[in-house]
């Protein structure tokens, strides 16, 4: 690399980025900014790279200046609005995006931006219709086109047979499955396509509905509508979300045999640290599982391991002392079957945003979910409980990267619960 053009450090640096060796592209941009400190193209480089790595003060400063070189360019506004939006400074990032939209009226991801982060203000009226946004984006999601109309909540389907699909993340299959009680509840017949690994563990959901695989389509439907469309249709807003102490079932063959393994002697939290982060905005959720060393030496307490894939190698280097007991589980096929039973086999979980968070809800059982500062739109502001899930208690950072805050206040609940 020839460290004195400004275009090979550029290049250098998104390779990096491309391998989420984020820390080093920064060098390669700040090295580059100060060959050429007019390119805006390096200041919104470096404005991505800092986000990656959590500093969104800085990333801000770095968007800013991009902007003042590149008024007019509409992803910068966009990528702004999501740092501001990861300060806290909520309004600020609502206007950043509808600078974004406002430039480029077809740049699908700053409406769907601005969306979620109404939603996360509990602003359903406003952000609900933005999520629709979702249908217009480079790689189209749930915008499916069938010579059946679109159930848009007007039209009566009392009788009818309502298609319904997701095409998200296995935690938000798991979430929305909720919402076929509203089509359920209007008379329809419902046949919901989900993600095939899911299918054997949401046999057991309530209420039931006829389920198919990942890009099946029945062979007759009268309409049809994505899951996570229907509070849209329905008008739902945050007082109106479903919520029950449990609408899953672990197969009790499974659970059985992972009470059997696991044992019951002391006091058992299953445990989850790290899930994926597939767009931006979702960096810093995942916590180190050395963090929960201090709950690890409570008297009495077994730390079950849950996590899968990445994450697992954190375990090869716990602090001196700590112990997480690890179990083969969740080999075959199908999605979380072993996780659902060990989570009935502990008397706790203990888990970051991501999939078993929503696992052990829509279990019903005794969960803490540990969040970042500002969080995934769905876990809302300032309030410790769910209104998804009643068995959840919500434990968030006090500041940017404060996970310590966060274990030490569930040190001192669990304190409580266990004595």
């Amino acid at each position: 690399m020839a460290a004195d053009f400004p275009s090979d450090l550029i290049e250098a640096g998104n390779a990096l980025s491309g391998q989420d060796r984020f820390a080093e592209a920064l060098a390669c941009y700040d090295r580059a900014a100060m060959l050429d400190p007019r390119d805006p193209v390096i200041h919104l480089n470096r404005g991505i790279a800092l986000q990656a790595l959590l500093r969104y003060g800085e990333a801000v400063a770095a968007y800013d200046r991009a902007l003042a070189l590149a008024p007019h360019f509409a992803p910068g506004w966009g990528d702004r609005g999501l740092a501001l939006q990861n300060l806290g400074r909520l309004n600020e990032a609502l206007d950043s995006f509808r600078r974004a939209e406002a430039l480029d009226p077809v740049l699908a991801v700053a409406p769907l931006n601005r969306a979620l982060c109404h939603l996360l203000m509990q602003d359903f009226a406003t952000g609900l219709p933005l999520y629709e946004w979702r249908k217009q984006m480079p790689r189209p999601m749930e915008a499916r086109v069938y010579p059946q109309p679109l159930w848009t909540g007007a039209e009566d389907i009392s009788g009818k047979t309502l298609f319904c699909y997701i095409e998200q993340g296995l935690g938000d299959a798991i979430q929305y499955y909720r919402y076929v009680r509203f089509a359920i509840e209007r008379g329809a017949n419902v046949i919901l396509s989900v993600q095939t690994q899911l299918m054997e563990l949401l046999k057991r959901a309530t209420p039931p509905v006829e389920l198919i695989g990942w890009g099946e389509v029945p062979a007759a439907f009268d309409f049809h509508i994505p899951l996570a469309s229907i509070p849209l249709a329905v008008g739902m807003r945050v007082e109106a979300i479903p919520r029950a102490d449990h609408y899953l079932v672990a197969d009790p063959a499974r659970v059985a045999q992972w009470k059997d393994k696991i044992g019951a002697h002391g006091f058992r939290i299953g445990i989850a640290w790290q899930g994926l982060n597939l767009v931006m905005g979702s960096e810093g959720k995942a916590f180190p599982v050395a963090e929960l060393e201090g709950i690890a030496k409570m008297p009495g307490v077994r730390l079950i391991g849950l996590q899968k894939n990445a994450g697992k190698e954190q375990l090869n280097h716990l602090p001196a002392g700590m112990a997480v007991e690890t179990y083969d589980f969740d080999n075959g096929p199908d999605a979380f079957l072993d996780t659902a039973a060990m989570m009935m086999a502990c008397d706790l979980v203990i888990t970051a945003d991501t999939a078993p968070a929503h696992l052990a809800g829509a279990l019903g059982v005794p969960t803490r979910v540990a969040l970042k500062h500002v969080p995934d739109w769905r876990w809302f502001l300032d309030r410790d409980d769910s209104p998804w899930y009643p068995s959840l208690r919500l434990f968030r950072q006090p500041a940017l990267n404060d996970w310590a805050s966060v274990f030490a206040a569930m040190k001192s609940e669990l304190t409580s619960r266990i004595s």
